[in-house]
């Protein structure tokens, strides 16, 4: 197994869980997708964007990575915020985001 060492402070993770109804699962992915390949893919710092659907269809889970913490500061300032803030209340107005912040200690990956 190869073992990884990313050094601290080389990345911020946002990961962010929504508990949703399960009929509106997809829409939200698109949603919040929308707004990602609209404007925040085009923000400095940006890397990815992941979209997790539960098998049960009550949870998405997105996993966001940015070069740094300034990178995605700069991104929650940017008014265009408010647009993705009403695209996830159209779906539904009770969806409240449930946020932690991380940075990468350790990825593996598989032996080559």
């Amino acid at each position: 197994m190869a073992l990884i060492h990313i050094e601290e402070g080389d990345t911020f993770t946002q990961i962010v869980r929504f508990d949703v109804p399960a009929d509106k699962q997809l829409e939200l992915i698109d949603a919040i997708a929308g707004e990602v390949e609209r404007w925040i893919r085009h923000r400095p710092g940006f890397i990815s964007s992941t979209f997790h659907a539960s098998f049960d269809g009550r949870h998405v889970v997105n996993y966001a990575q940015w070069k740094s913490r300034a990178d995605f500061e700069g991104f929650t300032h940017d008014p265009e915020t408010k647009h993705l803030q009403k695209a996830i209340r159209a779906v539904a107005l009770s969806l409240e985001p449930n946020a932690i912040h991380c940075r990468v200690i350790r990825s593996i990956t598989p032996v080559s």
